[in-house]
């Protein structure tokens, strides 16, 4: 067994980053620089006053710095273990020119844990509500955005149920992000908050020819908002595809944290020798849990290089300290399998761009006699998502762009049809937990303006 198993399988699906002391939290926070119009501000897409919370940290204002963070992002202590710091309010971090940035999504967790851990009362439940509004909102898909969305329009007095596909809300929260990045107990906490608020959750409520538009209206709803997400899991289409134990990276992370990451309660065991198809952060997440999950070796083959890949650096670093081995500017042919129809293999060929910058499969030129071969138990594509074609057929009419995502007046959130609304992945083709949040944020206070001025 090779050092890098012997240390994943150690380690498990625990999380990785140890949270700061209040000695350490206090010292990182000193480093900022208090800048008069602080960059970290303004580049959080939920709005949160960064430089803010780290000031009341550094002056041990810790109840206070949570309920900074809470006043605009009620997910807080779920941001601040997934989203992606060094591209938003690290990036611009005046401290990076004297030493290093501070780490604020580290900080953002000091102030967020204790109401996790108990200590002190859920600050979300204690936030001012303006008087309640004899309206009703609906709110279709449980994810960032949905909750984002639900729990704004709650504070702005309406009448909020959110319906969720799933058997528990949360959407990518409980069942993408794996245990090492985001605790199952933090997601299942900050959610909890939103249930005690008197916010009404529906599982098992999947948008169809029933379930739709019309349903809706006549439910009394005067509002709707779509935060669905992408559900539809894209596929390379290579021959092979139909062998057995070829996975897509949603199904596998899916079945991976509902067995509790137990491998033998798996029904889509990864084997021994794994290959993932992809360069994002889905792919980055599938290879390390399949590495956690017992794989002796895990090969990751994607047509970008490492400064071309989509996926996050610290995610990319993260994979590469897990020992996973990369196969950049590679293309994958075809998936081999054996007698019994088991895969066997995976075939490829190094390639180049025919264009430079044009990161499509399209413009990858193949160069001869450079083909490989990778031996593999389990093939896992994570090549991106795409929207359910059920909304556009529960909401005949709906304007869409590309594979389906839904087009919205950006200052409101609205979309051709009035009083529905969309935000999130469906919207913006997949981004950010914190972009999500941010969107369907947006939409509530786009919902309130509508029906205040429609009178309905």
């Amino acid at each position: 067994m090779s050092k890098e198993t012997a240390l994943s399988k150690k380690t498990g699906f625990k999380e990785e980053i140890p949270p700061y002391t209040p000695q350490q939290a206090t010292i990182e926070a000193s480093r900022c620089l208090l800048c008069y119009e602080p960059p970290c501000t303004e580049s959080c897409p939920a709005g949160i006053d960064v430089g803010k919370f780290i000031r009341q940290i550094r002056f041990k204002n810790y109840i206070g710095a949570a309920r900074t963070i809470r006043a605009d992002n009620p997910l807080g202590g779920i941001c601040a273990r997934v989203c992606p710091t060094e591209r938003l309010c690290m990036e611009n971090c005046y401290s990076a020119k004297l030493t290093m940035p501070i780490e604020i999504g580290r900080l953002q967790r000091f102030a967020t844990d204790p109401e996790l851990r108990g200590e002190i009362e859920p600050i979300v439940l204690s936030q001012p509500r303006a008087p309640e509004k004899k309206k009703k909102v609906a709110v279709i898909g449980a994810g960032p955005a949905g909750l984002g969305c639900a729990l704004k329009a709650w504070q702005l007095g309406y009448d909020v149920t959110v319906f969720e596909a799933g058997k528990t809300p949360g959407g990518v929260l409980t069942w993408g992000i794996p245990k090492y990045r985001l605790p199952d107990r933090v997601s299942r906490s900050e959610i909890s908050y939103l249930k005690k608020l008197g916010i009404r959750f529906l599982t098992g409520k999947i948008i169809d020819a029933e379930f739709n538009l019309d349903h809706l209206r006549k439910k009394g709803f005067q509002a709707i908002f779509i935060g669905t997400g992408l559900s539809r899991a894209k596929t390379v289409g290579l021959p092979g595809e139909e062998l057995k134990r070829v996975y897509t990276a949603d199904d596998f992370l899916f079945d991976a944290k509902s067995s509790g990451g137990n491998p033998k309660k798996m029904k889509m065991k990864p084997g021994k020798n794994v290959v993932v198809i992809g360069g994002g952060n889905v792919a980055m997440d599938a290879a390390c849990t399949a590495k956690r999950l017992g794989a002796e070796r895990v090969d990751l083959v994607c047509l970008e290089s490492y400064d071309e890949m989509p996926a996050f650096r610290s995610d990319i670093e993260f994979a590469q300290k897990s020992g996973i081995e990369f196969h950049t500017r590679s293309k994958p042919l075809r998936i081999a399998g054996d007698k019994k129809g088991k895969v066997k293999a995976l075939k490829g060929i190094r390639m180049k761009w025919r264009k430079p910058g044009l990161l499509v499969p399209s413009n990858a030129v193949e160069i001869p006699g450079s083909e490989f071969t990778i031996p593999a138990d389990t093939v896992i594509e994570a090549i991106g998502m795409g929207p359910h074609p059920a909304v556009r057929e529960a909401f005949p009419g709906i304007k869409t762009i590309g594979p389906g995502l839904v087009v919205v007046n950006k200052k409101t959130g609205m979309t051709n049809i009035k009083g529905v609304f969309a935000g999130g992945d469906i919207m913006n083709g997949g981004d950010t937990v914190v972009q999500a949040l941010a969107e369907g944020r947006l939409a509530a206070d786009g919902i309130d303006r509508y029906l205040d001025k429609t009178g309905n």
